[in-house]
């Protein structure tokens, strides 16, 4: 049920709607989630004790070579206005008890980086708790096969409980400078052990270096020194409401949303206007469009609805409206230079699918095509680290 028909003259129609926006045409985008890469990206990490819940990440490196990683956490948990303490959710309902302010209060989204580095033994996997990181690696203290050890040997847990965020690992070589090697494979795994246990795991991003094209600076380019990130995401998904076929349960669903162009030098926060289109299973279209903020996690329902109406039965996204229990969402970045950050606005999204609010799957986007305008993450400058 998970399938929509998708004819040839609505995959024409959307290829031309990609023209004349002015996007490259559709196709298979250069990254992925199954290959080695020199960056990797975990676009969703949540963790909160009170509710059980919390993040495994693992990072494998599959060279025979030793490979140091650069890595930045992202804590894009929201604070209220008259409460700078008070963690909230601006992209749920006003009145939700994830996004409740004292009186008169504003849900201020936030976008703040901590980074880390360390190095990884040839062939080595390690895995690490969100809420509680590593304090040491298996071989900190002691060389592994060959004479190689772990260097700067630890990660720091989650900034914060609960927290919203997301990483990005960064392959360099000894000076802390980008090489051109693709080594790093990963994965998430989001673990909710409260009533019911649940367990949803997703692949990380992998966006792979061209060999011989990275300068070896503080500025990546996706799109040159790198693969370039996806003209045009495109999800299957059941409509918000939409009961499963087999067990009944309402199923609804939760998008992560994360800009490919981050300053990680000067913390700038990228806002990215996004456009979607929406098909049901009759091939009916309709349209929406929101501004996502540095990193967003939002309910389907909610992209189109205004926050605070608990309006999620009007939504496009919603079974009420489309008459269909499946469909196709096609999301794409606008192109717009006056955004508060350089670079171009493509996108990475997870998917997570509930079914009654329990049981749940996360799942990566699929990827069409490339953008024409480049990408950028800018890194700050990193000391050289000795052995």
């Amino acid at each position: 049920m998970m399938t929509v028909k998708w004819n040839p003259y609505l995959a024409a129609m959307v290829a031309i709607a990609a023209v004349a926006t002015g996007s490259a045409a559709p196709g298979f985008a250069d990254i992925s989630s199954t290959n080695p890469a020199a960056i990797v990206v975990y676009p969703k990490l949540v963790a909160n004790a009170g509710d059980s819940i919390d993040t495994i990440l693992q990072l494998t490196n599959v060279s025979s070579q030793p490979a140091n990683v650069r890595c930045f956490y992202v804590n894009a948990n929201g604070h209220c206005s008259n409460a700078p303490t008070v963690i909230c959710d601006p992209n749920r309902e006003v009145g939700s008890p994830a996004n409740t302010c004292p009186t008169a209060g504003v849900c201020i989204p936030g976008w703040i980086e901590t980074d880390f580095r360390f190095r990884l033994t040839p062939n080595q996997p390690i895995s690490w708790r969100l809420s509680e990181g590593l304090s040491e690696f298996p071989l900190s203290s002691q060389s592994g096969p060959g004479g190689h050890f772990n260097i700067q040997s630890s990660i720091p847990p989650a900034s914060e409980d609960p927290f919203l965020g997301e990483l990005k690992c960064i392959l360099v070589g000894d000076d802390e400078l980008p090489i051109d090697s693709n080594w790093l494979e990963g994965m998430a795994t989001i673990i909710s052990a409260g009533a019911v246990l649940d367990v949803a795991g997703y692949n990380a991003i992998g966006i792979q270096a061209v060999p011989g094209a990275n300068n070896r600076d503080n500025v990546l380019v996706l799109g040159s020194e790198y693969n370039g990130c996806p003209n045009i995401l495109s999800l299957d998904h059941f409509f918000d409401g939409a009961p499963d076929p087999v067990s009944g349960a309402s199923v609804n669903t939760d998008v992560t949303f994360v800009p490919c162009t981050q300053d990680f030098n000067l913390q700038l926060p990228k806002s990215v206007t996004v456009q979607f289109l929406v098909f049901n299973e009759f091939e009916q279209r309709f349209s929406a469009s929101r501004t996502i903020d540095c990193l967003t996690n939002i309910a389907l329902s909610d992209i189109d609805t205004r926050i605070g109406s608990f309006g999620d039965q009007q939504s496009i996204f919603n079974v009420s409206v489309q008459g269909t229990l499946t469909g196709k969402t096609l999301a794409r970045g606008v192109n717009d230079d006056s955004t508060n950050a350089p670079g171009g606005e493509a996108l990475l999204m997870i998917a997570q699918r509930f079914n009654d609010g329990l049981f749940s799957a996360a799942y990566v986007a699929h990827q069409r095509g490339v953008r024409a305008q480049p990408d950028l993450i800018i890194l700050p400058a990193a000391a050289p680290q000795g052995p």
